[in-house]
């Protein structure tokens, strides 16, 4: 299939995928015509906004309308050769088209039941946010100079041995008060092109147990760690900030309150839509056996 025609299809399949609608009231100027009907203007500027994001700029241009005029044009013809064909009434077409009304209905419904539920109760949120306080905490986060040496896999005892001992002089001198820019210099981990400071840093952020379990156990900044193991080497941390872990006020985490309680009280809703449905119409459930 040629560019332009796999264009053509695809804007046609997008097009097709949209909500099929019926022409907007309003009168609205022709901008395409066919034996049978037109396309107005109202009708490719819905259609222009039922575009994927991803594919609206494509056709923002004149050309780019134009295009989408014709592939309006295309589908009604097709929708309109296929009722020639008398395919709309076929068995399996008029079902599909039956689950389809359902389906928007009973959205439509719950939409509707929604709306009419209101807002969740400030009581209802603020008691949410007190049963689950922790899981709204923020982590530790910390900002790390890190000085370290790389050491292979293949590398001999002597050759680690050796290596360890670079980095414990690296911490002493640290420990001394000697700038961590300066000793980062000699490092040859990727921070070191950032004066050796890598952060803000959550422990999730870090993958390195070795490096997490270090850098996190330091306290107070300007503390240095003892040389510890990574998975690619020795290395020595010096802590130059630490954010503690806190729990934000309810005020400060409304909206993600209302979202977290929000899925609950959308089926609470249902529920109780169903419950009255059902009280109301005599449901009774005859299967006597399995099928």
């Amino acid at each position: 299939m040629s560019r332009p025609a796999l264009n053509t299809a695809l804007l046609l399949a997008a097009l097709t995928a949209c909500s099929r609608s019926a022409p907007p009231a309003q009168v609205s100027p022709p901008v395409a015509r066919f034996d049978g009907g037109v396309i107005t203007e109202a009708e490719l500027r819905q259609a222009l906004q039922k575009l994927p994001p991803a594919m609206r700029s494509n056709f923002e241009s004149l050309a780019g309308q134009r295009d989408v005029a014709a592939s309006l044009v295309d589908r009604r013809l097709l929708v309109l050769e296929a009722e020639r064909r008398g395919l709309g009434n076929d068995p399996e077409i008029q079902r599909q088209v039956r689950e389809l009304e359902d389906r928007l209905l009973v959205q439509a419904l719950v939409d509707q039941e929604q709306r009419a539920a209101g807002k969740t109760p400030e009581s209802e949120l603020r008691a949410a946010y007190d049963a689950q306080r922790e899981s709204f905490a923020t982590p530790v986060r910390i900002k790390v100079g890190r000085v370290m040496v790389r050491v292979p896999q293949s590398a001999s005892p002597a050759e680690r041995t050796r290596a360890r001992q670079r980095a414990e002089r690296w911490a002493a001198r640290l420990r001394a008060g000697e700038s961590l820019t300066r000793v980062a210099a000699e490092g040859e981990g990727p921070e070191r092109s950032q004066g050796g400071v890598l952060g803000p840093l959550t422990r999730a952020d870090v993958a390195d147990r070795g490096f997490a379990d270090a850098a996190f156990a330091l306290k107070t900044p300007g503390a240095v760690s003892p040389v510890f193991a990574q998975a690619d080497g020795f290395a020595v941390a010096k802590l130059l900030e630490r954010e503690e872990s806190r729990i934000p006020p309810f005020e400060e985490v409304r909206a993600a309150v209302e979202a977290k309680v929000a899925p609950g009280r959308q089926r609470q809703v249902f529920e109780q839509l169903i419950n009255r449905l059902r009280k109301s119409s005599d449901v009774r459930i005859d299967l006597a056996r399995r099928l």
